[in-house]
């Protein structure tokens, strides 16, 4: 029987586009029209596309912290801390936090997301040496992930995308 989705390589970047518009505003449904062009053009960047073999949590995680990372850059000091202040990445984002974390608010209003978008917020404000191994920020239920983190590349961590 043949794979109904077409291979990765033969999506074209519009249709890529549009398969991750829908998560992206299903997440934050007052998110700019300009930013999500712009946040639409870095998960192209980065080859990132919902991902149907994996659960709706796993891809929900991946967006958000396309969009963490996205605010954290273009609405927030952080790259000025970085370049003029020479601050470490990670006390740049403890700095940057609170003006990362009320654009988020803004673009999610939603209670029911919101533990989920706090903690993947949260999570990007650690050091990988300040995490807990054992503990995963989407981890807010056991069925929150039936994919849960074994098997990921650590290299590719998806809290910490910059």
């Amino acid at each position: 029987m043949s794979n109904p989705i077409p291979e990765e390589a033969t999506i074209c970047p519009e249709q890529r586009r549009q398969w991750n518009r829908a998560p992206i505003t299903d997440l934050f449904p007052r998110i700019p029209p300009h930013a999500l062009e712009q946040i639409l053009d870095i998960c192209l960047e980065k080859n990132a596309i919902y991902n149907l073999s994996r659960s709706k949590f796993w891809n929900s995680r991946r967006f958000t912290s396309i969009v963490v990372a996205h605010v954290r850059h273009a609405y927030s000091d952080y790259d000025k801390l970085l370049r003029e202040s020479e601050v470490e990445r990670f006390d740049a984002r403890k700095r940057t936090g609170q003006q990362v974390w009320k654009v988020l608010r803004e673009w999610c209003p939603w209670n029911d997301s919101n533990e989920v978008l706090e903690r993947c917020w949260q999570a990007t404000l650690l050091s990988p040496e300040e995490r807990d191994p054992s503990w995963d920020p989407m981890d807010v239920d056991e069925d929150s992930d039936e994919d849960g983190v074994a098997g990921e590349d650590p290299d590719d961590d998806p809290m910490d995308l910059d």
